[in-house]
């Protein structure tokens, strides 16, 4: 008695080995956690990217001006409350909140306030281009190798630190900041010491 017709073929497939299984799993298992790092990665607000320059002395810096000839120097500024603005021309959310910042120094420009730009990977003529058309007058700084940005723990632009009286980073915001979230944060800073 025959089971199959004469004419049927019959593939007969092995099952996998104890080990091939272990190594299915392993990729499956892996997988999914890479998965879950990047979704929960990519939601993740990137005001909350923490550093380690916040809470440490700020980096000394020592700049080539561009809105005037001369230096940009940090030790300048020692016993002032000073928002460091990282920005360049080329980006959007730098052209957002440069009215924000505006107002912001207008408010405290004859106060114990200084704010600084400085130039992120950008050429010279377009960042004075930009702090020109945007209505900004304040110091701005040319970090042509991008050593400043890089000892402040810059994430990307814009970002926006702030250097109580004492020397110390005291706050970062990443990303476009408004006039609400810079008035709090340097009067808290103005009060403090």
């Amino acid at each position: 008695m025959a089971l199959l017709p004469s004419d049927e073929v019959v593939t007969v497939v092995p099952a996998p080995s104890r080990g091939a299984q272990l190594v299915r799993l392993a990729v499956i298992v892996t997988l999914t956690g890479l998965v879950a790092v990047l979704a929960l990665g990519f939601r993740r607000d990137p005001q909350d990217i923490r550093t380690g320059t916040v809470g440490q002395a700020a980096p000394a810096f020592d700049l080539e001006r561009l809105d005037q000839p001369g230096r940009l120097r940090l030790a300048d500024m020692a016993g002032k409350v000073v928002v460091v603005n990282f920005f360049a021309s080329w980006c959007i959310p730098c052209k957002q909140e440069a009215p924000a910042l505006v107002r912001a120094w207008e408010r405290y420009r004859n106060s114990d306030v200084i704010f600084v730009g400085i130039v992120y990977q950008d050429s010279p003529d377009a960042a004075i281009a930009f702090h020109e058309r945007m209505g900004q007058t304040w110091p701005i700084g040319f970090d042509d190798p991008g050593r400043t940005a890089l000892r402040f723990g810059v994430f990307g632009i814009p970002e926006t630190y702030f250097i109580g009286k004492n020397g110390v980073i005291e706050g970062r915001h990443i990303g476009a900041i408004d006039e609400a979230t810079l008035i709090r944060a340097i009067d808290t800073l103005r009060d403090k010491q």
